[in-house]
């Protein structure tokens, strides 16, 4: 390159290098600004017992996000836009900080570390929340409701391949706590090892069953399954530590499990299907109180043992054209063939049509309770 040329092109990197600098002091400035104002409401939370977290207002912000985005780029005729994903990350960890500042909490789920469930707490909370994990999903419950410990709970519920889980209905049916959000992780697998080997020299692989059945087709695909080794670990995480203890062999497992535990993702996305996602709830004392717009109750409902019961509980939701996103049954075990219902449904119950419709149910009923309205969980994060 002609060195005049050479000369020009470094001016303009630097001019554009020069601005940048400038505009990251002011970020910096701003969020900081920020955060102190942040603290001036954690002051006034703790005076007053009010919850630190609140998704309702979460969710206030990513809308603003959003708004904020759509407008900068409206009239502007860009190929390359930055990802609004990236944008509602940054502000993801903008507001984990936001809430270490205003007094911290701390998140139980279900371990190990590195787990989807591990997953999920930081895909929520950010990555400066203190998580503690929990052998069992009958001990998160437990400890949120002690309080001591942790402040909330993050479990899973359903997947779309596995299907529900059941302990999870179990607990929160004799449980005081209320659903308080609502997460999506997609179930990523990767294979994992501590350093880099070729397909053809792996002779052993750790894994939870479920994730070798999930990976299958690659699997079958690209090695020798009949000369692998499966050693089969309690979870995903467990076989992402497995390996970086011992050295031998590759796990399945999360890109978090690579990241904790210092592994090489030798390839990514070895899942059999792109739309294996898990669905969480937040468990929390406290129930949220203000309408967004976008929310979902869940609630369970015993039904009298007489024909009509269950059209009896559904037909006022079909009227008040409320829509339900899930109905499921599960025995009580307490008496042979006596079932209780779990219905999710878009709307709040502080919202006065719901509110109607609950009553109605309650009188149709041999029980009801409502387990939480919350903010509708972001399905594409």
């Amino acid at each position: 390159m002609h060195i005049d040329l050479l000369l020009l092109l470094m001016n303009s990197l630097s001019k554009y290098r020069e601005e940048i600098d400038h505009i990251d002091q002011q970020i910096v400035e701003l969020i900081l600004k920020r955060s102190e104002l942040a603290s001036e409401i954690g002051k006034i939370k703790k005076q007053n017992n009010l919850p630190i977290y609140k998704p309702e207002r979460e969710v206030k912000i990513y809308e603003n996000i959003k708004k904020l985005y759509q407008e900068f780029y409206k009239d502007k005729k860009i190929e390359n836009k930055f990802p609004l994903k990236s944008l509602i990350y940054i502000y993801r960890e903008l507001m984990s900080g936001t809430i270490q500042m205003e007094g911290g909490i701390k998140v139980g789920y279900l371990g190990p570390p590195g787990s989807f469930s591990h997953s999920a707490v930081q895909q929520r909370f950010g990555k400066t929340i203190e998580a503690i994990p929990y052998n069992s999903i009958r001990d998160i419950f437990r400890e949120v409701e002690l309080g001591e410990k942790i402040r909330y709970g993050v479990v899973p519920v359903e997947n779309t391949i596995g299907g529900t889980v059941g302990n999870t209905l179990d607990e929160i049916i004799t449980s005081t706590l209320s659903i308080y959000a609502e997460i999506y992780v997609k179930v990523s697998q990767n294979l994992l090892a501590k350093k880099e080997i070729p397909l053809e020299k792996i002779k052993r692989i750790y894994t939870i069953n479920i994730a070798k059945e999930q990976c299958m087709n690659w699997l079958s695909s690209n090695l020798d399954i009949k000369k692998i080794e499966f050693i089969e670990t309690t979870s995903t995480a467990a076989a992402a530590k497995l390996v970086a203890e011992k050295g031998d062999g590759v796990a399945i497992g999360s890109e978090l499990s690579a990241e904790l535990y210092n592994l090489k993702i030798l390839y990514r996305n070895i899942q059999d299907t792109s739309n294996n996602i898990t669905r969480f709830w937040v468990l929390s004392n406290q129930a949220t109180t203000e309408i967004t717009g976008n929310d979902k109750t869940s609630i369970v409902v015993g039904v009298h043992d007489k024909p009509g019961s269950l059209y009896s509980i559904l037909e006022p939701f079909y009227k008040a054209k409320i829509n339900l996103t899930k109905i499921e049954s599960r025995r009580t075990k307490r008496i042979y063939g006596e079932y209780n219902f779990f219905i999710d449904f878009e709307g709040h119950q502080k919202d006065s049509k719901i509110e109607k419709i609950l009553k109605t149910i309650e009188k149709r009923s041999s029980f009801l309770r409502v387990l939480g309205s919350y903010p509708k969980g972001i399905k594409d994060l």
